[in-house]
């Protein structure tokens, strides 16, 4: 199969960011520059207990330490991605017990996880330093990033419209050195990558900074007769252009080819029937010819002036343009058999993205009370291009072929015919206006108290008039917390938040009423918590209820909304530092999820797709007898989870294991880091969930897959 042609020229790009990295006037040798106390060295990896201290941008909240935030929030480091080579979200919370993926490495909506039970949208649930991003390719290059903060719940507030489950922010890597690193890995089954980090600081007080990272991945998958193909660039750039003026630009290219790319498959059996036994996670049910092709583009810019020791205003300007190609397999599970039909569809489309934002937040005082003030507007505009050719803007052929889940039959190739020109379908906006002002009653008292205006609209062009009814409306997202600080290192919060959905949905082709729109939800939570650190440990601990408007599957296969999800549940998370060589990092959700006040037979069962439970337990140790070298193991309990909304199935509990080592060591009065890792240590087999809303979709749990890297820093 042809890769769809690129709608990006990769090789202006490339010489772009060369051009950044060695121009403005100033020339530099990395290497020679560099020096073994420059370089970035992995040593003890894992959970940081430090992270309370980190700043999280909070949105309308402003940025915050994660110690004064009163949410549940948790934080990523570089050095916990480099040590599991983390290059899907399932990797990238493995650790995360209030996390669970909807999709697998090469698959199609690999974007989708839920936290809390609860799914995260891709148009407004994903973020790169505060602003919003298209994620509907999935996979963003994790290359290209310092950390990934995780914001769990409701969080209309702080950002806006947006799906109840949380908020995952990606934030840039920035150039703090002069220095070079290189590596190259080899991941299953025969993957072959390349990356180069290259950062520099020049001028006067080395007020100028640029950090380019490049990626070239290829190969073929674990899945069976499936590949690979990506590229990425990045570039960061900063500059101190006064004492108070910092300006920050930020450019993102991917490039991503997932060949013969398994898909997630609907459960069209009878009730009584049991689910079949599970298969090998190397298995692939695509058909040959499909592919899902996405191109990205990102470009941030972003202003901040220090107007003196108390105010500060920030202008931030977000563009993304999202270009997806894609030739997809549904397959619908007959029987416990595993009989399958095989639905196919292609579909061409873009997605351009605009985003302004102007923030001014500063203290002060009234009386002998001291506030802490955020002001914010904010204007999003998202531009959707889809083809003219088939019905709907894609081309869907029904009962395609029959196969089977265990003796898969002669199944035709697919080839690709839908027309690749793209008028404008639809445009949707969001405008909001928020306030939030912290009031430090005392010194350990502490009142947050915000509210934020939204306005969206959902304008289709004539084309598409016949597919998507308009719609416009407001809704207004107030939050209160009260928080409790009887230490510098204690927090203690009650916070309440209303939340509503970020756009309209259409309904997907795999239900009866294909094409409805369906509008936005509202969600109401209600969150108590606690974040406490020591030396050498750190704890927090949330007890959660989140209201939420129902979607589910009715028998006869209707996607509707009636009633609300009601969300229930505890979340704990430790991290300990044992000896000086051993660390331990432990999580647990607890969580009830139940359909409430709806008139279907579905009141009181287990909303789809929520597990009962999940745990995460992962150790690090630094051999003391060989310095450099580091070993993690970790492991994850995934709870039964209802399958669909009617709870005709559940998918049994299962636990994957992972582990890793690297090793750092001198050669040629260089840095060199060796990494191996492997996920599913013990090749389990397991169902999966395959939706955000329990419509009786599942996929196949992925296999033992291992990976190495081979790092140089100059």
């Amino acid at each position: 199969m042809s890769k769809p042609n690129a709608l990006f020229n990769k090789r202006k790009l490339v010489l772009a960011c060369c051009a950044a990295m060695t121009g403005l006037g100033h020339s530099v040798a990395f290497a020679d520059a560099a020096s073994a106390e420059d370089v970035e060295v992995i040593s003890v990896v894992g959970h940081k207990l430090t992270e309370f201290e980190q700043q999280n941008d909070g949105g309308a909240l402003g940025k915050r330490s994660i110690q004064d935030t009163p949410f549940s929030v948790d934080v990523i480091s570089l050095e916990d991605m480099e040590i599991r080579q983390v290059n899907t979200l399932n990797s990238l919370f493995s650790r995360e017990a209030s996390v669970s993926v909807d999709g697998s490495a090469y698959s199609s909506f690999g974007d989708t996880i839920r936290v809390r039970g609860l799914g995260l949208d891709y148009t407004q649930s994903f973020k790169i330093n505060g602003m919003s991003i298209n994620s509907f390719s999935g996979e963003l290059p994790y290359e290209a990033f310092e950390q990934v903060t995780l914001i769990k719940g409701a969080t209309g507030f702080m950002y806006g419209m947006a799906a109840p489950g949380g908020i995952v922010n990606y934030s840039t890597k920035r150039a703090t050195q002069t220095a070079v690193s290189a590596n190259v890995g080899l991941r299953s089954d025969s993957v072959l990558s390349a990356h180069v980090d290259a950062s520099t600081r020049f001028g006067d007080d080395d007020s100028f900074g640029v950090r380019v990272n490049a990626v070239k991945e290829n190969g073929d998958t674990y899945l069976d007769n499936g590949g690979i193909d990506r590229e990425t660039v990045s570039l960061a750039f900063d500059a101190n252009l006064t004492d108070s003026l910092l300006w920050t630009v930020d450019l993102i290219y991917s490039d991503r080819l997932i060949e013969n790319s398994w898909n997630r498959f609907s459960v069209n059996m009878a009730a009584t029937e049991p689910l079949p036994a599970t298969v090998s996670g190397s298995r692939n049910l695509a058909v040959d010819g499909t592919f899902d092709g996405y191109k990205n583009l990102i470009a941030i810019s972003s202003l901040k002036w220090n107007i003196n020791d108390n105010w500060q205003l920030q202008l931030d300007y977000d563009y993304s343009k999202n270009e997806t190609r894609w030739v997809k397999s549904l397959n619908y599970l007959l029987n416990s058999a595993g009989d399958l039909n095989i639905l196919t569809y292609e579909q061409y489309f873009d997605v351009d993205y605009d985003q302004v934002q102007a923030i001014v937040n500063g203290d002060f005082s009234t009386g002998g009370i001291k506030h802490n003030v955020v002001f914010g507007v904010s204007y999003q505009e998202a531009t959707t291009y889809r083809n003219d050719g088939g019905q709907f803007g894609r081309k869907v052929t029904r009962n395609y072929a029959t196969s089977n889940l265990y003796t898969p039959g002669d199944v035709p190739a697919y080839e690709a015919t839908l027309q690749k020109d793209a008028p404008v379908a639809w445009v949707d906006t969001q405008q909001s206006v928020f306030v939030s002002d912290f009031i430090e009653l005392t010194d350990e008292w502490e009142l947050l108290l915000g509210i934020r205006s939204n306005n969206i609209e959902h304008d289709t062009s004539e084309y598409f008039s016949s597919y998507h009814d308009n719609y416009d409306d407001t809704a207004v997202s107030p939050t209160v917390a009260l928080m409790y600080k009887p230490a510098a290192n204690t927090t203690y919060y009650a916070s309440y938040v209303e939340s509503f959905e970020g756009q309209t949905s259409a309904v997907g082709e795999e239900y009866a009423n294909a094409n409805d729109l369906l509008p936005p939800l509202e969600s109401l939570q209600y969150e108590l918590g606690m974040k406490m650190a020591g030396e050498g440990w750190s704890v927090s601990s949330a007890l959660f209820r989140i209201e939420r408007g129902a979607t589910m599957v009715t028998e006869d296969n209707y996607l509707i909304q009636d009633g609300i999800s009601l969300y229930q549940g505890f979340e704990f998370s430790g991290a300990l530092t044992v000896t000086e060589n051993l660390s331990l990092y432990g999580d647990a959700m607890f969580l009830s999820a139940e359909y409430d006040k709806t008139s279907t037979a579905n009141q009181g069962n287990d909303v789809g797709g929520a597990p009962e439970q999940q745990f995460t337990l992962q150790t690090n140790y630094n051999v003391s007898a060989v310095p450099g070298l580091t070993v993690n193991l970790g492991g994850k309990f995934h709870g039964k989870t209802a399958l669909d909304a009617a709870n005709n199935w559940e998918l049994p509990s299962y636990t994957l294991v992972y582990g890793g080592v690297s090793y750092t060591t001198t050669v040629a009065d260089k840095e060199l880091t060796l990494i191996g890792s492997v996920d599913n240590l013990f090749d389990k087999e397991y169902w999966a969930i395959g939706d955000s809303y329990g419509g009786g979709n599942m996929r196949i749990g992925e296999p033992r897959t291992f990976a190495v890297k081979v790092k140089m820093d100059f």
